[in-house]
């Protein structure tokens, strides 16, 4: 008899239960728009692309649970070096540090942060590069969001 359960379905259940419970989650956690003159300032509901990120989620790793039964691959996560772990702690310590950090310093200042702290940790040495693009992306998606779609997003920390 083959064996049917591989690493690929053990992935798929934890994205499974992730996805479930991030979507479950959303209500509690995205803050209600705000409110001028008794109409919303957002033209969407700050919900929704949190709920259409975590409701894709939750699909694809349904598939890939599907799909994991024909996948034929040795599971290389065995063989990732301490090199491998140490990045993505790192990683998702800034992530931790950038959720923190994001209501006191705003989108732009926060993401310029995230943005420039791991280029130059995970060893990209072009500093001009990474500082502009450390400041233009996030501005852009901050302009562009808040101007053209109407979705609020936490202000510059001078404003």
């Amino acid at each position: 008899m083959k064996r049917w359960w591989n690493f690929n379905h053990t992935t798929a259940v934890v994205l499974l239960v992730l996805a479930g419970l991030l979507l479950a989650s959303v209500a509690s956690q995205i803050a209600p728009p705000r409110m001028l003159f008794g109409r919303r300032l957002a033209a969407l509901d700050p919900a929704l692309y949190p709920r259409l990120v975590f409701g894709a989620m939750l699909l694809l790793a349904l598939w890939y649970f599907v799909v994991g039964s024909r996948l034929r691959e040795e599971n290389l996560l065995k063989r990732v070096g301490a090199g491998g772990l140490v990045n993505v702690g790192v990683t998702l310590l800034c992530l931790l540090a950038y959720a923190f950090a994001l209501p006191r310093l705003g989108f732009v200042a926060s993401g310029a942060l995230l943005i420039a702290v791991l280029s130059l940790f995970l060893g990209d040495r072009g500093r001009l590069q990474t500082g502009a693009v450390a400041v233009l992306v996030p501005a852009a998606i901050y302009f562009g969001l808040t101007r053209l779609m109407r979705v609020s997003l936490p202000e510059f920390p001078f404003f």
